[in-house]
């Protein structure tokens, strides 16, 4: 079993994805996957199980309540029970078998509100919402804990972070970044929870910073090459990859790594398609492009 990191939907110039493509950080290629049941931008897309979730989103007329799953076995998707509530701009994280969704936009107002979907028993629930409504808020799972960053709140581009201890059912301040960031990307890699790029209400941004959990303090990183906003970033055998998003004025195809020892980013091989808004998640498969040879046979 490898990890792959699977890119999914989003959005550019005027049109909104179905499209999927997988990378093999191993050979640095980009290859097609089945195209999701329906078009997805600003969707959130999480790795559960050896499956790939994808839920919510926009596609160009409605936000979203509805779900898909996919299988890479068979590189089919399925559709699972939708939310309960319509979201775009959403914030995704699977733990403990669970897969978490927080804040969005619902077409009318922006979210604070989270539930969760457990794949076993096909049912979404409410949990605790959170102390802040966040627009492109992003989540990330750092020691058994789920952290909520950055947004927007509908009035304020947000620096602020909070955080959920499933445990004890309750959201709990941390530290605020030292950037306003909506629509970043985030990951934890080694202990530390790594936000990088977004929008700071001004422009998009290329700059990045890592909470140390131990210091209880933000620090900052090198930049990105590149400007991005409604990107994502993953993390594969301790690099992260940022990948896609805006730069402010156009979508962006192109995909960079970043080494964490040597605080370094590099860039490597660009998507097939410009996605901004995308979502992406890392998946570990066995040899994925052989069978994707052969279900695209079949």
């Amino acid at each position: 079993m490898r990890p792959y990191i699977f890119a999914v939907g989003g959005g550019s110039l005027f049109a909104i994805h179905n499209e999927c493509e997988v990378y093999n950080p191993r050979t640095n290629n980009w290859t097609p996957i089945a195209a999701m049941l329906w078009r997805r931008s600003r969707a959130g897309v999480t790795a559960l199980h050896k499956s790939l979730y994808v839920v919510g989103g926009y596609d160009g007329v409605n936000d979203l309540a509805t779900a898909e799953h996919y299988n890479p076995l068979t590189n089919k998707w399925i559709y699972i029970t939708p939310m309960g509530t319509k979201r775009s701009c959403l914030g995704i994280c699977a733990f403990d078998g669970l897969i978490y969704v927080c804040g969005g936009y619902d077409g009318a107002s922006c979210l604070s509100s989270t539930e969760r979907y457990d794949p076993l028993t096909s049912i979404w629930s409410s949990c605790p919402a959170m102390s802040t409504r966040r627009r492109y808020c992003r989540l990330a799972v750092l020691e058994n804990c789920i952290y909520s960053l950055g947004g927007f709140d509908s009035t304020n581009y947000q620096s602020s972070v909070e955080r959920f201890d499933p445990r004890v059912g309750r959201w709990f301040p941390v530290p605020s970044m030292t950037a306003r960031r909506s629509s970043c990307g985030v990951a934890s890699c080694d202990g530390y929870l790594y936000c990088i790029g977004g929008n700071d209400g001004t422009m998009c941004m290329s700059s990045g910073e890592r909470f140390n959990l131990r210091r209880n303090m933000w620090e900052p990183i090198t930049a990105m090459h590149s400007r991005r906003s409604t990107h994502e970033v993953v993390e594969v055998d301790g690099s992260l990859y940022a990948l896609g998003g805006n730069d402010g004025s156009s979508s962006l195809n192109t995909v960079e790594r970043y080494d964490t020892r040597l605080n370094k980013w590099t860039i490597v091989c660009s998507m097939v398609a410009r996605r901004s808004s995308v979502g992406a998640a890392v998946l570990d498969c066995f040899h994925l492009e052989r069978g994707l040879v052969q279900t695209t046979n079949l």
